[in-house]
C-alpha cells in the first residue's frame, strides 16, 4: 500500500471514530432547562460551579465538597457533614427562572444512608406545620415532595411521593421527580414508581412575612436544609437538572442515557464562562 493510500485510510478511520463519538454523545433535552450542573472538569472554578443551561444559575460550594468519578465524567461527593453542601441559590430572589407552574428535577445519585429527612436537591421550608417549596431526596425511602396551591391548610402541605423499596445502598441510580400542575410523579431508573394526583395549581413557595416567619428558602444540593434543619447527604451526586415543565416518561428515559448539551449552546456557554472567569477590563 502506498503512503498516500495509507494516509487517506488513517484520515477516514479518524473521521469515522470522531463521527461515532459525536453520535454516541447524545445531548440532554434543553426545552425548559433552567439549571444544569454536570460537575465535570472545566465547569468548576474554585468554589463556583457553572450552570450549563442558558440561565446562568451558577452554584457555589459551601465548606468542602470534593470531585469524584461520576456516572458521566465527574460527580461531587458529600461526606455527611452538615457544613459541606452546594448552594444553587442563596434565596428565592436569586433563584433565576425558578419553576412555578410545573417542574422536573433529576440526577444520578448514590446514597449510603436513605435518611428519614434527606436531600439531594431541595428548595423548601418544612418547619412544623409550615410546609412550602419542594424536596427531592429521601423520607426513609427515595422521594419527591412538593407544596402547591391546593391543598393548603394555610401553611402549605408537602406530600411525599415514594416507592415501596429503595435502590441498593451505594449503587448508582437515576432519579427524577415531575409535577405538571396536577400530578406528582417519581421515577427511578426511568420507570414511574409512585405518583399522586391530589395536588393542583402553582408551586407554593415561602413568601416574605408569611406564616410563622419562614420567609425564604435556599436552593441546596447535597443536603436537606431549611431554617432549622440540616441533614447532610452521604454519597455521590451527578448530572443535576431542573426544568420549568414536567418531562414525559420518554424524555426522562432520554436524559437518563444522555449527557452534555448540543454543540451550539455548548459553544455559547463556553464563551460566557470564559468571560466570568476572566472579566473584561472596564
Amino acid at each position: 500500500m502506498s503512503r498516500l493510500h495509507l494516509s487517506v485510510l488513517v484520515v477516514l478511520l479518524f473521521l469515522g471514530f470522531s463521527l461515532c463519538s459525536v453520535l454516541a454523545a447524545d445531548p440532554i433535552i434543553e426545552d425548559g432547562l433552567v439549571a444544569y450542573w454536570s460537575f465535570n472538569k472545566g465547569t468548576m472554578n474554585g468554589a463556583v460551579i457553572k450552570d450549563q443551561s442558558e440561565v446562568g444559575q451558577h452554584a457555589r460550594i459551601i465548606g468542602t465538597v470534593k470531585a469524584a468519578k461520576g456516572k458521566f465524567g465527574d460527580a461531587v461527593k458529600f461526606d455527611g457533614n452538615q457544613a459541606n453542601y452546594i448552594q444553587g441559590a442563596k434565596n428565592l430572589k436569586s433563584f433565576k427562572k425558578k419553576p412555578t407552574k410545573a417542574i422536573s428535577v433529576e440526577a444520578w445519585v448514590t446514597d449510603e444512608g436513605f435518611l428519614e429527612w434527606g436531600g439531594y436537591i431541595v428548595c423548601a421550608q418544612d418547619n412544623g406545620s409550615f410546609e412550602k417549596g419542594w424536596v427531592f431526596g429521601t423520607n426513609n425511602q427515595v422521594s419527591f415532595a412538593i407544596s402547591t396551591k391546593e391543598p393548603d391548610d394555610g401553611n402549605g402541605v408537602l406530600t411525599y411521593v415514594k416507592p415501596a423499596d429503595n435502590p441498593k445502598r451505594g449503587n448508582w441510580f437515576h432519579i427524577a421527580g415531575t409535577y405538571d400542575g396536577s400530578t406528582i410523579k417519581l421515577y427511578i431508573d426511568g420507570k414511574v414508581v409512585a405518583e399522586n394526583k391530589n395536588h393542583k395549581g402553582d408551586i407554593n413557595y415561602p413568601k416574605a412575612k408569611d406564616g410563622n416567619g419562614e420567609d425564604d428558602a435556599e436552593l441546596v444540593i447535597g443536603q436537606y436544609r431549611d431554617k432549622n434543619e440540616f441533614f447532610p447527604h452521604t454519597g455521590l451526586i451527578d448530572e443535576v437538572k431542573i426544568y420549568n415543565r414536567a418531562l414525559s416518561e420518554a424524555e426522562v428515559n432520554h436524559n437518563m442515557k444522555s449527557e452534555g448539551l448540543s454543540v451550539d449552546i455548548r459553544n455559547k456557554l463556553s464563551t460566557q464562562w470564559a468571560e466570568i472567569k476572566n472579566p473584561r477590563p472596564r
